[in-house]
């Protein structure tokens, strides 16, 4: 088989038709012409031609995936899962994560870091909520214990109250109580909260 021509594409100048034995084969990147250095005239075998596939197929994988990780971060599981869910070939998306892990695009420990930094200032939550939801999102264990470690939980809790709570006396049972619910609620665990409460009487 001969490449008999290779021209830009009307729509996107970005990318290029590819014609064999004189009929149009398929499209491809300009990146990936000039990476397989594909020229009119050139003789392609059929293994060149489904390398060149696979490879165009990874990138519109990339690109999709460099769009979902735009919109907000997401642990490696999360991607792939989603990258899956699209309907894109289970070997090619995890050629793509090995890929966007080699070269730090990926990472769960920085992810796990963001997340926690997000869930401490921002918003804060206990490690409770930290824990589980990490753990939704496909976060090691090892990591997601380094990261709730490093947290100082109890000043969360003081800080909370004093912010959120302090109109209710928690000398009081019932108002103590609705402490206790709005604290839970937020994903502290229940040791920290007594801890905290009962050390402040």
């Amino acid at each position: 088989m001969k490449i008999s021509k290779i021209e830009p594409q009307k729509r996107n100048k970005k990318r290029s038709s590819i014609y064999i034995d004189g009929e149009f084969a398929f499209g491809l990147s300009n990146e990936l012409v000039l990476k397989y250095n594909l020229n009119a005239d050139d003789e392609i075998s059929d293994t060149l031609i489904k390398d060149v596939l696979l490879e165009e197929e990874k990138q519109k994988i990339k690109q999709r995936a460099f769009r979902l990780l735009q919109y907000r971060d997401r642990s490696i599981q999360e991607l792939a899962n989603r990258l899956l869910r699209i309907g894109f070939d289970n070997r090619l998306v995890q050629s793509v994560i090995e890929d966007f892990k080699a070269e730090g695009t990926l990472d769960d420990e920085k992810f796990a870091n963001a997340f926690v930094s997000d869930y401490t200032t921002l918003n804060p939550r206990g490690n409770r909520f930290i824990i589980q939801e990490l753990q939704k999102r496909g976060v090691a264990k090892e990591i997601i214990s380094k990261v709730v470690h490093e947290r100082d939980e109890n000043f969360l809790i003081k800080d909370y109250i004093e912010r959120k709570l302090s109109h209710l006396n928690r000398n009081e049972p019932r108002e103590k109580q609705k402490i206790v619910r709005r604290l839970l609620m937020r994903g502290f665990s229940s040791g920290a909260i007594y801890e905290v409460l009962n050390e402040e009487r």
